[in-house]
């Protein structure tokens, strides 16, 4: 008998090691698991932080369109060439409509207008119906122009917001040269 009375109590010690060891197992778990979002949380936060850099460089490499009026309207344009406009050579132009900050839009129109010596391509006319607020709307618009000089692309902005409808026109300027030999 004296044996089970030893056993006994040893028994109960490796039972409440076992339970006390079982909560700092449930307890490292939770550490773990709380320890795996943060992770995720971070490496989250450091995308998108990365993801904003790319958009502020990709910006900067952006021209401001010349506007018919001044800079503190609803909305501004840049623009970015491929390359040197050449006749008869399609180029393709990277524009980038900014909304200012906390403006909420109901649409947006945006209407391709070429002047003399260049044709648009693609569809020359754009519509956004409720965008983000703050957003900025990416464009792609293929030209092909058919003359040396100074050609010329107008794109015009008609913005209808709870508190006003303006219409705003850029023009985005194009020196083309002669076609390749």
């Amino acid at each position: 008998m004296p044996h089970g009375r030893i056993c006994r109590p040893i028994a109960l010690c490796l039972l409440a090691a076992l339970a006390l060891f079982g909560g700092c197992s449930k307890s490292n778990e939770a550490a773990r698991e709380q320890r795996e979002a943060h992770a995720q949380a971070r490496a989250g936060a450091q995308a998108a932080a990365e993801r904003l850099a790319a958009a502020d460089a990709a910006a900067d490499d952006l021209v401001a369109a010349v506007g018919n009026t001044d800079t503190s309207t609803l909305v501004s344009l840049r623009f970015k060439l491929a390359e040197q406009p050449r006749v008869g050579k399609l180029l393709r132009v990277q524009l980038a409509l900014a909304q200012a900050p906390g403006l909420e839009i109901e649409a947006m129109h945006v209407s391709l207008v070429p002047r003399d010596g260049l044709n648009v391509q693609s569809t020359r006319t754009i519509d956004y119906i409720g965008p983000p607020t703050g957003a900025t709307q990416e464009i792609q618009v293929d030209v092909l122009p058919t003359q040396t000089g100074v050609l010329g692309l107008a794109v015009t902005v008609l913005v209808d917001s709870a508190g006003a409808s303006i219409a705003r026109t850029f023009t985005i300027p194009l020196i083309a040269i002669g076609p390749e030999s």
